[in-house]
């Protein structure tokens, strides 16, 4: 799906509940469509989330000074999931963990930079004690800090393309780098350098 379809059917999708500053986020096209995903996701999974917090009244930094994702739309805090809250929640097997479980299931590019809530489970799961009240999904921008190389680079496809691109590239499998010369290898001879300087090099 584009961003702008997936703008509208997570707007339209009764099973996800976003706060009215976030919709705006959303409507403004400011949301990560990787975001917007993981919300549908979730909701096909029949896991239904409550969105308290994506760019709109989130501090621009972390509790940790670090530029939190939220400020880059790249980010979402939920709540509430199937109308119960995070806080309370987050016992062996309960609403927190399986929400947590389901979302390690994303692979590729759709993979989550951090899942932050009480429960560490590997993967990019962490604990952190002020997330009791709710689940951190993050991602990294995809352009890092160059906005203007970012824009640079979506005017190059149509945003229909440019998420063919994307699931294609999530398609394909890391090659195997071997660590050891291979058995065809010869040996190099060692020639006089044609001067000392940088001899450690």
């Amino acid at each position: 799906m584009s961003k702008e379809a997936l703008q509208h059917r997570v707007l339209t999708d009764p099973s996800i509940q976003v706060y009215d500053c976030g919709r705006r986020d959303i409507k403004a096209g400011g949301i990560d469509r990787r975001v917007l995903a993981t919300l549908e996701f979730l909701s096909a999974s029949g896991l239904k989330p409550t969105v308290t917090a994506l760019h709109c009244g989130h501090s621009y930094l972390t509790n940790s000074g670090n530029v939190s994702e939220h400020s880059s739309g790249n980010a979402v805090d939920i709540s509430m999931i199937n109308g119960i809250p995070i806080l309370g929640h987050q016992e062996p097997g309960g609403i927190t963990e399986q929400t947590v479980r389901r979302l390690m299931q994303l692979q590729g590019t759709m993979q989550p930079h951090q899942i932050i809530s009480l429960l560490e489970m590997g993967g990019s799961t962490f604990a952190m004690a002020d997330h009791n009240d709710h689940i951190h999904v993050g991602f990294q921008p995809m352009f890092g800090a160059n906005k203007k190389l970012g824009k640079q680079t979506l005017a190059v496809l149509e945003p229909g393309q440019w998420s063919n691109l994307i699931s294609r590239l999530g398609e394909i499998e890391n090659p195997v780098v071997p660590t050891k010369p291979s058995r065809y290898a010869l040996p190099a001879k060692k020639t006089k350098r044609s001067s000392e300087a940088h001899m450690g090099e």
